[in-house]
């Protein structure tokens, strides 16, 4: 009897080891198929110019998928590879959000502190701001980013700015652009503000902080803050736009952006954020939680999506409890997306940003990830305008636009940024009838976009058509009340026509 008992025993632990050999072989051969796609899919966005940079997915809290394509160096053809350090732009918030949370569980300052308490050379409208205010873009503070006179000319930062070249321009707004928790509008004048707070906090240098209590910690050997101190960034990636010009970070401002890291480095951070090396999961949950306004309504900007404390929330339905944060600065465009009942996340990082499809590529990957059909992502057609312009002219290529257009509309990305961004290139390079025309184009073609305006508007002031300009901006403001870069323009404009 015993010696059946024995047997039925070994039986059923052999079927058990059986049953799991099987499951361990089937999730084995799932994940083969997850990697398999998601290289299937960055090997086309590479082969079609879409993607230089590097790429890490993790499903289920574990890498099955990471690659690195292209140039770290387009010059040199230095090759990409997992450990190159990429401008995170600001995909550094989150970063600065969590040093203040440490202050805040250490005791070393407060969510309802007062802006006035760090900072009373700012007007009496910094008794109203708080650090909340500041951490959910709820706060009031210009963006400075907006402002001229933070360009050396059209779409390009003045090489080295750094904080207090920053900070002595805000304390001279003798306004906010909105009362504190009235509405949601994204500054990096906030961010900014509070990379200060953390030094007044701590008593140390912003970036002295962030790597004795975040990057240390986490084993983040390759991450740091790039500021006056210039560090050695060992594998430092070059900027680039996506026509090849370089167009690499001149900043030296931090909190709203500035960090240096990788693929892998971000990686050890997300996987942090599970546990508490760094703070309670307590807090970090308020971090993850949608912010209210003051009248009790969750905060939300024109895509719908909410924020916490250095996080993008998503508030949809249909999406399974995720946070990120996405960052762009010059040639740079980098993403952190995290599922957070599945521990899912995907990394970007690029220095060809500008012709990154990073929400229809990010799409597709969880659409993967999720076992559900795949859309590529669209070829970008100012890649496609940019070069028959070079080879036959404006004219063609405008032809061009509408014919491919009217016949394969799906396969291209005809998004009013396109044109956009075409605009630009000519834009900053002052031949401003070449993009009066691709500006004009864009209004045309998206006539209710507050954007396209006030591109055009800049294309006609740079050209001294003043009269042009203004009926462009006054128009972009009708869209968007927010541009704030369209009010500075026009008061710029008037003051110039006043001088005449």
């Amino acid at each position: 009897m015993f010696a059946q008992k024995r047997i039925l025993s070994r039986c059923l632990i052999s079927s058990f080891m059986i049953v799991f050999f099987f499951l361990i072989l089937y999730s084995c051969k799932k994940n083969n198929s997850i990697k398999e796609k998601i290289d299937g899919l960055m090997d086309y966005c590479y082969e079609n110019d879409l993607y230089n940079g590097t790429v890490l997915v993790a499903h289920k809290g574990k890498v099955i998928y990471q690659n690195a394509f292209g140039y770290s160096d387009f010059e040199t053809k230095k090759p990409l590879k997992l450990k190159s350090q990429f401008c995170l732009g600001s995909l550094s918030k989150p970063f600065t959000a969590m040093a203040i949370m440490i202050l805040k569980e250490r005791n070393r300052l407060k969510y309802e502190d007062k802006l006035s308490t760090y900072f009373p050379e700012f007007p009496d409208y910094a008794n109203q701001v708080t650090i909340k205010y500041l951490l959910t873009h709820a706060a009031g503070i210009t963006n400075w980013m907006n402002h001229d006179v933070f360009r050396s000319g059209p779409g390009d930062f003045i090489d080295d700015l750094t904080n207090k070249d920053v900070f002595n321009f805000l304390i001279k707004q003798k306004s906010l652009d909105f009362a504190p928790g009235e509405k949601y509008v994204y500054s990096n004048g906030g961010y900014v503000l509070l990379a200060m707070i953390v030094e007044k906090a701590s008593g140390e240098p912003f970036h002295v902080f962030m790597k004795k209590n975040i990057f240390d910690p986490l084993g983040m050997k390759d991450t740091a803050v790039f500021d006056e101190s210039k560090p050695e960034i060992r594998d430092k990636v070059i900027g680039y736009d996506m026509f090849g010009d370089k167009d690499d970070a001149n900043l030296l401002v931090t909190g709203d952006g500035g960090i240096y890291s990788t693929a892998e480095d971000v990686f050890k951070w997300e996987r942090a954020l599970y546990t508490e090396k760094l703070v309670t999961q307590k807090t970090l949950q308020e971090a993850f939680t949608p912010n209210k306004l003051n009248n009790g309504l969750i905060a939300t900007n024109r895509s719908g999506y909410s924020y916490g404390y250095g996080w993008v929330v998503h508030i949809k339905d249909k999406i399974n409890n995720a946070v990120f944060h996405d960052g762009g600065l010059n040639g740079f465009s980098t993403m952190l997306y995290r599922e957070l009942n599945n521990q899912n996340a995907i990394i970007f990082l690029t220095n060809k940003g500008s012709s990154f499809q990073s929400y229809p590529t990010l799409e597709a990957v969880l659409n993967i990830l999720h076992g559900e059909p795949m859309k590529l992502p669209t070829i970008p057609i100012i890649g496609v305008m940019n070069r028959t312009i070079a080879e036959k002219g404006m004219e063609t290529a405008f032809n061009e636009y509408h014919e491919l257009k009217k016949a394969n509309a799906a396969k291209y990305d005809f998004s009013e940024g396109q044109l956009n961004g075409l605009g630009y290139r000519y834009l900053n390079k002052q031949k401003y009838e070449e993009a009066k025309a691709i500006f004009k184009l864009n209004v045309e073609i998206y006539p209710d976009s507050s954007n396209a305006y006030d591109s055009y508007g800049e294309a006609c002031m740079g050209n001294g058509e003043y009269d042009e300009a203004i009926k462009n901006y006054k128009r972009s403001l009708e869209l968007n009340p927010d541009n704030t870069s369209a009010v500075e323009r026009l008061r710029k404009i008037n003051d110039k026509m006043i001088k005449k």
